[in-house]
């Protein structure tokens, strides 16, 4: 059977469309498309009106290409702004009749529930790993802890951080220093302990990417990569160092995410600090594909 499932986020629209049949896990196509709903959520408690248009026509766009792919099931979900926007009810309910498909705001803890099934139905992980993910209003983070699973949402998203922390293009060291502070407090808070990373979201498959210099966007080269801490300082080093404009047209670089992903760098950072490690695996695979494996 050929399913789809959509995510709205914070700072995109993706789409996975993936054929789960027998038990088998097969992604046929994948499509983003960057809307900043979230963006000066913190400010205004609302979503951005330009983002609302852009995220229903990505919505709607997104649900006829998984149609003319053959989806038989197409899953909507809303994650950061959706649930924290006093309009995002009202939004959601816009988006249902304008596509005709049901969207789901999942609470946090779902979100990480659905990533953790995400990386470690497609990965072979450690059995004590840490997994999360990291998106544009906030990260979510999952490891077993007493013999059940510990499930965290955290307000350190790579479009938050921005707009909250770095004011100035470059960033200034002096903000750096108060974002890095911030992002550290809280992830001290969880004390998890040491634990084997596993990565997921647009950050860190761009920096997987960004490390190994590549050209074009490959999935099936991100998919599992070792990314290791010597190659997250020095690329976030490169990026602050820059203008956004310039800071766009290095190598590997989604041009659409050269804005935040400095502050989501920071965090990648952060956590492999905090879980004492010097490696993450990086997923491709994410609350997407654990949309699609949980309904199938």
């Amino acid at each position: 059977m050929i399913r789809a499932a959509i995510d709205i986020g914070t700072n995109s629209v993706r789409l996975l469309v993936a054929q789960t049949e027998g038990g088998a896990f097969l992604p046929l196509a994948r499509q983003m498309v960057t809307t900043r709903l979230g963006r000066g959520l913190t400010g205004s408690g609302r979503l951005c009106d330009r983002g609302r248009a852009a995220t229903e026509a990505a919505v709607l766009m997104l649900r006829d290409r998984a149609l003319a792919l053959g989806a038989s099931e197409i899953r909507v979900v809303g994650t950061s702004a959706l649930r924290e926007a006093r309009d995002g009810p009202h939004f959601a309910a816009r988006l249902s009749r304008s596509s005709g498909l049901k969207v789901e705001v999942l609470p946090p803890e779902e979100e990480a529930r659905l990533s953790y099934t995400g990386a470690t139905g497609t990965l072979s992980l450690p059995a004590d790993a840490l997994v999360f993910d990291l998106g544009g209003g906030s990260c979510e983070l999952v490891w077993p802890q007493g013999g059940m699973l510990r499930l965290e949402s955290l307000k350190i998203g790579a479009v938050y951080l921005t707009e909250n922390f770095f004011p100035t293009d470059p960033p200034a060291p002096a903000d750096i220093k108060k974002a890095r502070y911030f992002v550290r407090g809280l992830l001290e808070n969880l004390s998890p302990g040491p634990k084997p990373l596993c990565g997921l979201g647009g950050t860190v498959t761009n920096l997987a990417a960004m490390a190994q210099g590549l050209i074009r966007y490959d999935p099936g080269r991100v998919h599992g990569f070792c990314l290791g801490r010597p190659a997250v300082h020095e690329l976030f080093a490169a990026m602050v160092a820059l203008p956004v404009e310039t800071r766009r047209r290095l190598t590997g670089i989604q041009p659409e995410r050269a804005d935040i992903l400095p502050a989501g760098a920071l965090v990648v950072a952060e956590i492999m600090r905090c879980c004492q490690t010097d490696t993450i695996t990086v997923s491709e695979e994410d609350l997407l594909a654990g949309c699609l494996t949980s309904s199938a």
